[in-house]
């Protein structure tokens, strides 16, 4: 049997019959899958069909009630979605993309635990360090109170003033993991506050510039953190030891690095000799190991008589 085959957008067909006997009674018929009805005709006819789906047909052709005269096979391509493996490859793919989407938000949840589980124990190391030197302190003096009246009001002011650094470091630490306190501006209005405790009361101006858009920036809990504490302890620095008449705090960006720079126009001191300032040796330290977490540099530029410049690059 002659097989005529046709691509899936063919969905019209024509057939043109021209019997020998032009007086004759004829039959035609398309069959698709099951038994269709004969349509008679006399003489030259043409037969239209439209919209055909993708399927096998047989058209065939007889004298009226006679034997078949004609017969072919049709066979139209099914369009994509009606080829016999299109469903089930389409629910084998569904099932993929449900396996790696399930995948993928698995492991962003286990990245996601084992971030928080970083910030939880940087935060428990840091308050095992910092509070427990504050309370032990605290603690010692304390104690010392009944065996050294002499020294009563000393020691009574001291432990005030521990008291009030576990406060600062205890806010320190509240405000660093509030996740409303994201945005750059929030950074900066805090970082404004702790200036305005540590010089307004003397007569250091503290002066800030911040370049337009960088209080639009976002810094995740994170790397938050280490910033601040970063900008912190530089500023303290700078009102313990400078002795300057101004401080200038500058914010900019550089395509995606966000730059710090603290500088004083105060006494300033050799770099190269800071362990014998207060504090100095392990301050620079922290300060190099807190710019380290934040996959940053940092610089301090001093010389004595010349002010200090500290200066903090991270990546955005």
């Amino acid at each position: 049997m002659a097989v005529l085959r046709l691509p899936s957008r063919e969905t019209s067909l024509t057939i043109q019959l021209l019997p020998g006997e032009q007086t004759a009674l004829y039959e035609y018929r398309l069959i698709q899958r099951r038994t269709a009805n004969w349509q008679s005709f006399r003489g030259a006819h043409t037969v239209q069909y439209h919209n055909l789906s993708g399927d096998e047909y047989q058209f065939q052709v007889r004298q009226l009630r006679g034997a078949l005269l004609i017969q072919r096979r049709i066979l139209i391509e099914n369009l994509l979605w009606q080829r016999w493996w299109f469903a089930p490859s389409l629910f084998l793919y569904g099932l993929l993309v449900m396996g790696v989407v399930g995948f993928l938000f698995y492991r962003y949840r286990i990245r996601q635990f084992m971030r928080m589980q970083l910030i939880r124990d940087r935060i428990a190391r840091d308050l095992h360090d910092d509070m427990g030197s504050y309370l032990s302190s605290i603690s010692i003096l304390s104690a010392a109170l009944p065996a050294d009246p002499a020294r009563a009001k000393q020691n009574l002011d001291r432990i005030g003033q521990t008291a009030r650094q576990v406060m600062d470091a205890m806010s320190d630490i509240v405000w660093s993991i509030n996740p409303t306190q994201d945005t750059m501006q929030q950074v900066l209005d805090r970082m404004k506050q702790v200036a305005d405790e540590l010089f307004g009361s003397t007569d250091t101006a503290v002066v800030f510039s911040v370049e337009p858009g960088v209080d639009a920036l976002s810094l995740p809990l994170e790397r938050r953190r280490d910033f601040f504490l970063i900008y912190k302890e530089a500023l303290t620095n700078a009102a313990r030891y400078a002795a300057a008449s101004q401080v200038q705090v500058r914010l900019d960006r550089q395509q995606s690095l966000l730059r710090l720079r603290i500088s004083d126009n105060g006494h300033g001191f050799d770099p190269a000799h800071a362990t014998h300032r207060p504090g100095g040796g392990n301050g620079l330290k922290n300060l190099q190991v807190r710019a380290g977490a934040l996959s940053g540099t940092l610089s301090v530029e001093s010389a004595p008589g010349q002010g200090t410049r500290v200066v903090l690059t991270l990546p955005l």
